[in-house]
């Protein structure tokens, strides 16, 4: 069936969201209209964002289930492209497409608790930045430049030093 459960917030690219653009030409005085695709939000947070849900007044939960176009129930949330690791499979179709992206993703959540992944791409980016921070800066002939540049130094000084004596009277 390909059927996913929202772990996380999402943008998710459904077919039935767009932005309608209007406008009037103020010369012919006709309206122009053009409608964009544009991803919708899906909370699992939020109970006006859910499909399913249960319970009663205070102890009403829910969730949100993503599907793909002929591939899920009536009242999922079709959407189009890819999983993403936040989506947690419902049915072995699901679990078959997920496994596709795991070498992609390189984490894969294993329960519900949000922000997993962006986490783990936030810690992952952090490690990395201290590694390369922590590691000096070679740069191929500096020691060479470093050199050539004390000397240019002390010739300049040498120079203003014979002008400046040079000028002085005696």
């Amino acid at each position: 069936m390909a059927r996913w459960k929202l772990a996380n917030a999402h943008y998710v690219n459904c077919q039935d969201s767009e932005w309608e653009y209007r406008e009037v030409d103020r010369t012919t005085g006709r309206s122009i209209r053009k409608s964009f695709p544009v991803p919708r939000m899906l909370n699992p947070l939020d109970p006006a964002d859910w499909n399913y849900s249960w319970g009663s007044g205070s102890d009403k939960d829910g969730e949100i289930v993503v599907c793909y176009a002929g591939k899920g129930e009536s009242k999922d949330y079709v959407f189009t492209g890819d999983p993403t690791p936040d989506m947690i499979p419902v049915d072995d179709e699901a679990k078959e497409i997920s496994a596709s992206f795991t070498e992609r993703w390189r984490y894969k959540p294993e329960t519900d608790l949000p922000g997993q992944y962006s986490q783990s791409l936030v810690d992952k980016f952090q490690a990395e930045m201290s590694e390369i921070q922590a590691k000096p800066v070679q740069v191929e002939g500096l020691a060479e430049l470093v050199a050539a540049i004390t000397i240019g130094q002390k010739q300049t000084s040498e120079l203003i030093e014979a002008l400046v004596t040079r000028r002085r009277p005696a």
